[in-house]
């Protein structure tokens, strides 16, 4: 077995379980799906592949196609099975971890203008509201799919996430234009 991997080998390993996939068909699974809340880019879902089947916890399939490049097919082995099922089951969880900008700028939002902070809030609360939106949608689509259970439980992870911000937004707006506006020079 390999040691400790990082949590992308993990996540690749969980997405193949979820279906046989090439790497392109992965990264766009990965997009759909958990890319809501955990980035994956394409060339990192190529490089864990790799990874994962050096140490035998996929295994791959040529397929020959008459008219495009040969395509690999991944799977997960039993191994792989058993990896990605204990590193389930750890009980330790690191901390969560974000970057936001956009709140870095509302921290700051006392050195710029009125004007700008309107602009940002603006520009934020559309971007949300169009998440929310795909978020909600993405919910409803999995509405009626049992073994998808899990899967919506994320979707609705996100999408009470992009309602929060939204609350969140709605009450500190007006008063953070407020605070900005008594200061006479900035408004």
């Amino acid at each position: 077995m390999p040691g400790r991997l990082p949590p992308t080998a993990y996540v690749v390993l969980g997405l193949v379980s979820v279906r046989p996939t090439t790497g392109h068909d992965l990264a766009a699974f990965a997009q759909r799906s958990i890319g809501q809340f955990f980035s994956l880019t394409r060339s990192h879902s190529y490089s864990e592949l790799e990874r994962l089947c050096r140490l035998g916890l996929l295994s791959v399939t040529e397929v020959e196609q008459e008219r495009f490049p040969t395509k690999r097919v991944y799977e997960i082995t039993d191994a792989g099975v058993e990896v990605l099922t204990a590193w389930l089951e750890d009980s330790e969880l690191p901390a969560e971890r974000q970057r936001n900008l956009f709140l870095v700028r509302v921290f700051f939002g006392d050195r710029i203008s009125s004007t700008r902070l309107n602009e940002l809030f603006d520009a934020y609360e559309r971007a949300t509201r169009e998440r929310r939106d795909y978020m909600a949608a993405f919910v409803d689509r999995l509405a009626d799919r049992p073994q998808s259970a899990f899967r919506r439980a994320t979707a609705m992870f996100g999408l009470a996430q992009a309602q929060a911000r939204l609350d969140w937004l709605e009450q500190v707006r007006p008063l953070l234009l407020e605070s900005r506006c008594a200061d006479v020079d900035r408004c």
